[in-house]
C-alpha cells in the first residue's frame, strides 16, 4: 500500500531532526554513556504513554525477548559509538558513513528473509558503498579518521535493527509494547554500572530543551518506522527511511549548522546513497 512508502519518508525525516539536536547535545567532556542512557529514559517515558493508555501488555512466549535483548544490545552499542563519533566529526559526515546500515538492512532481509534481489538492487548497493567510499578518500589514499571509524561500526550495528525488529515484533499486541520493553532493558542495562551516569544532571541543565525535542522526534519517528516494519518489506521501508533520514541531516548540517568543510565530498557522497536508494527501491 502507498501508506507504507510514505510512512518511513515521514520516520526517517523527524530521525534526521533528532540527529541534528543531538550533534548539539554531544560535546566532548560530556559522557557518550551519560547521553544514551537520558535518550533511552526520554524514549520509555513517552512510549509509556500510549502503552498505559491503550492498555498494552507483554507477550508470555519467552521467544519474544531473544530477538529483543539481541536487538537491544546492538543497538545500544551503535548508539554510544555515534555519539562518540558525533563528538569529532560534522553531522553530515557521519550520517553519509552510518548508511552501511542499507546495506546490511538489505543483505539481512535476501538472506534472511527471502526478499528479492535484483541486478539494479546490486547497482544500488554499489552506489552507497561509493558513496561512503568518497567520504573515507583523501588525495590519493583512504584516512579513516576515529569518528569514520565509530560512524562506521554504528552503521553496521543499526542495520541489523529492522531484520532483528522483524522477526520479534509478531509476538507483540502493538508496537508500543515491543519499544516499552525494549527501552526498558536497555535503561536497565546502564543501571547496572551507575558510573556511567556521571553527566546527566550536567546535560539536562545545558540541554534541556533540545534533549526534549530530541526525544520527541526520535520517539514518534522510531514508532512510525516499527509500525511500517511490521506491515511492509524490510528493505523497501529501511530504504525509504534511510533516504529522508539521510538527505534532512546532511542538508540541515549544511545550510543551517554551517558545516561548510569538505562540502562538495559530502553533497557527491550524499547523492551517491541517494542514486543507489532508488535503485534499491524503484527497480
Amino acid at each position: 500500500m502507498l501508506i507504507y512508502f510514505f510512512l518511513p519518508l515521514v520516520a526517517g525525516l523527524l530521525n534526521g531532526l533528532t540527529e541534528i539536536f543531538n550533534k548539539s547535545i554531544t560535546e566532548k567532556k560530556y559522557s557518550a554513556f551519560s547521553y544514551s542512557f537520558l535518550q533511552w529514559c526520554g524514549n520509555l517515558l513517552i512510549y509509556s504513554i500510549p502503552f498505559i493508555y491503550f492498555r498494552d501488555y507483554f507477550p508470555t512466549d519467552y521467544h519474544a525477548y531473544i530477538p529483543l535483548v539481541i536487538v537491544v544490545i546492538i543497538v545500544f552499542i551503535g548508539n554510544i559509538l555515534l555519539i562518540r563519533a558525533y563528538k569529532t566529526e560534522d553531522a553530515s559526515i557521519v550520517n553519509i558513513i552510518s548508511r552501511i546500515s542499507l546495506v546490511i538492512g538489505f543483505f539481512n532481509g535476501v538472506i534472511f528473509l527471502s526478499e528479492s534481489i535484483t541486478v539494479p538492487k546490486v547497482i544500488g548497493i554499489l552506489f552507497i558503498v561509493f558513496g561512503i567510499f568518497i567520504i573515507f578518500y583523501h588525495g590519493k589514499k583512504l584516512k579513516p579518521s576515529l569518528g569514520l571509524a565509530l560512524a562506521l561500526v554504528s552503521g553496521i550495528c543499526f542495520g541489523m535493527m529492522s531484520f532483528l525488529n522483524k522477526l520479534a515484533l509478531p509476538y507483540y499486541v502493538s508496537s508500543t509494547a515491543y519499544l516499552v520493553a525494549a527501552n526498558i532493558f536497555a535503561v536497565s542495562l546502564f543501571l547496572l554500572k551507575p558510573t556511567m551516569l556521571k553527566d546527566v544532571k550536567p546535560i539536562l541543565t545545558k540541554h534541556f530543551r533540545n534533549y526534549l525535542l530530541s526525544r520527541i522526534f526520535a520517539a514518534s519517528g522510531y514508532l512510525i518506522l516499527t509500525y511500517a516494519i511490521s506491515r511492509a518489506d524490510v528493505s523497501v521501508v529501511n530504504t525509504n527511511f534511510e533516504t529522508a533520514f539521510l538527505l534532512s541531516v546532511v542538508a540541515i548540517g549544511i545550510i543551517f549548522l554551517k558545516e561548510k568543510k569538505n562540502i562538495k565530498k559530502k553533497i557527491a557522497g550524499a547523492l551517491f546513497c541517494t542514486l543507489g536508494i532508488f535503485f534499491l527501491n524503484f527497480f
